[in-house]
């Protein structure tokens, strides 16, 4: 492997069963879902996505029994082309090519909605904001989680879709009715929270929708799950 420079993103994958872990603030690139459960995870930092190298690891799921290991690809690149800047950078044709992140966070999404049979969104950002961490996994029906951070203010946006929560409250912080809002093409129900806003579509449903922001006002925050672009 050559060695790391500055505003580039480097990827190296072992395949240890049918977990799919990614760190740094960069997204690798799976490329199709494998038969065995699967999941991307990239641990928190506060650097912006394009300064943090990407390493990605495959590791046993919890819900797949042991057996032969795979990864999404099969021949994962050892060297993915580097993130320039935290906007949103097109690796592809497809729909997710305006998602923000790193480089390869719409070959994420891009795997990820095709394996699933709900529809998935993805944040465009304005510029200031910075991908801390991103995860998929494709058993019980599919869930991804992804959250930025705003370098200026430490404001913070997440996204979780899918099958994320089974029970009344549907994930979504305590707070007080706060009206209805646009998740993407789709219409939530908003939140007051003690720190910003949450926004859920089909509230403890699988699949749901929600999105919840801290340290944003109202309209930040609804500018935000109005930008929301659907991926499949």
């Amino acid at each position: 492997m050559r060695p790391r420079m500055a505003g580039t993103v480097r990827l190296s994958m072992i395949v240890t069963g049918g977990l799919l872990v990614l760190s740094g603030c960069g997204l690798g690139t799976p490329s199709s879902a494998p038969a065995i459960s699967t999941a991307a995870s990239l641990p928190p930092s506060s650097a912006p996505s394009s300064e943090v190298p990407a390493s990605a690891v495959v590791e046993p799921s919890p819900s797949a029994s042991s057996g032969p290991t795979a990864s999404d690809s099969g021949q994962p690149p050892s060297e993915p082309p580097a993130s320039g800047s935290d906007q949103p950078l097109p690796s592809s044709s497809s729909a997710a090519s305006v998602c923000s992140g790193a480089k390869d966070t719409p070959d994420f999404y891009a795997s990820f909605a095709g394996s699933v049979s709900f529809p998935v969104y993805c944040a465009v950002l304005p510029a200031g904001w910075s991908l801390v961490s991103g995860t998929y996994r494709l058993a019980n029906g599919g869930h991804i989680q992804i959250n930025f951070r705003r370098k200026s203010d430490n404001a913070t946006f997440e996204l979780d879709e899918g099958s994320f929560c089974g029970d009344s409250s549907g994930c979504v912080p305590a707070g007080t009715a706060a009206g209805s809002g646009p998740f993407g093409d789709l219409t939530g129900d908003l939140v007051q929270t003690a720190t910003g806003y949450a926004l859920v579509v089909a509230k403890a449903e699988k699949p749901s929708w929600l999105a919840i922001g801290n340290g944003l006002d109202q309209a930040a925050f609804l500018a935000l799950t109005g930008a929301l672009h659907a991926v499949n």
